[in-house]
């Protein structure tokens, strides 16, 4: 067995210091189990991201249309038109609840205040919604909720 001062030693990248052989090893064994932790934390992680997704389903709201579309109706086909075209309908003066999307899409009930055409109207609109635009990530989130 060596003693201490007979250890090889190695130098750094940086060449201003000496380590010890053994203290390489006990930093290779370190970096391993902090490589172990951080993919242990990856992998709890993601559940706890669904189920934040699943409560901000409920709570999230949905501009029907946009805002930078203010003042625009919504045709049949889910088409954002000019106000008072033929098949369109007047928009719901606020954001639409994502808990009242998710049961007009799922079970076919009527907005507040609305018959089923334009209900029907605004799904339509809604599920034509695309990244970037407003209400896209609550739709997103209603539609990965079971």
């Amino acid at each position: 067995m060596r003693s201490e001062d007979e250890r090889p030693e190695c130098q750094t990248k940086a060449g201003d210091e000496t380590v010890q052989a053994p203290d390489l090893a006990t930093r290779r064994s370190m970096l391993r189990l902090s490589a172990l932790g951080a993919a242990a934390v990856f992998t709890v992680r993601p559940g706890a991201g669904l189920a934040q997704a699943a409560v901000s389903g409920i709570t999230c709201s949905i501009p029907v249309p946009q805002t930078s579309q203010a003042g625009k109706w919504i045709k049949n086909d889910g088409t954002v038109v000019n106000a008072n075209t033929a098949n369109s309908f007047k928009p719901p003066s606020t954001p639409l609840r994502g808990e009242d999307v998710k049961n007009s899409l799922a079970y076919g009930t009527r907005y507040s205040g609305y018959n089923q055409n334009a209900t029907n109207a605004f799904n339509n609109y809604i599920k034509k919604l695309t990244m970037g635009k407003q209400g896209y990530t609550c739709y997103s989130s209603i539609q990965s909720r079971p």
